[in-house]
């Protein structure tokens, strides 16, 4: 048999770079001392999956009885994460006056070359143009009034987190999740399932 050293900066950099909830918990299984990984509102790195929000809420986790669409049961997944991220002493409140800045969750989900190889129909589905009193279709919405652009977001406060840093947590550790709830009439690249 052969033994392996490895040291505790390495293990930080494969945790850091693995890409999956599952990955994680291997690493943390074999590496992390038991304290570490338990999921607490006190520290929300330890919110790796839908279940350790669970176990940090002291919620059960959903089982649906109603076979809702996918896409549904995603987002309260990610809602329900997203009250654990926020931690036992953040409650976001709307701000109407702007004087809060509130983060939502980034991500790309395509490459550009999957974008470029991408049929029009397929991008089409991907990218929208806006119409007014109309849906706000797929993932971009571009919008020209008046003399400039903007881009907008139309998804929920619900899911946004009060730093940048845990916005990009939130985005990229279930990655899966945004995809499942985002995803419509075209099928996401095999590097996310």
């Amino acid at each position: 048999m052969r033994t392996f050293e490895i040291t505790e900066k390495e293990v930080a950099a494969a945790f850091r770079e693995a890409e999956s909830g599952e990955a994680k918990k291997i690493l943390a299984a074999l590496f992390c001392k038991e304290e570490m990984v338990k999921p607490t509102l006190d520290d929300y790195k330890t919110i790796r999956t839908y279940e350790d929000a669970c176990k940090a809420l002291g919620e059960p986790i959903f089982e649906d009885p109603n076979n809702l669409p996918n896409h549904i049961i995603a987002l309260m997944k990610l809602e329900t994460i997203s009250r654990a991220l926020w931690g036992r002493n953040f409650q976001p409140k709307p701000d109407g006056e702007g004087s809060k800045v509130y983060w939502y969750p980034w991500f790309a989900l395509w490459t550009k070359k999957e974008v470029e190889d991408m049929n029009p129909e397929q991008r089409g589905a991907l990218l929208s143009a806006f119409a007014i009193y109309g849906a706000f279709a797929g993932f971009g919405c571009l919008d020209a009034g008046g003399r400039s652009s903007s881009a907008h977001a139309n998804f929920g406060f619900r899911l946004c987190q009060e730093t940048e840093e845990k916005a990009k947590y939130f985005g990229q550790q279930f990655i899966e999740l945004w995809a499942e709830y985002l995803k419509f009439n075209f099928t996401v690249g095999n590097r996310l399932k």
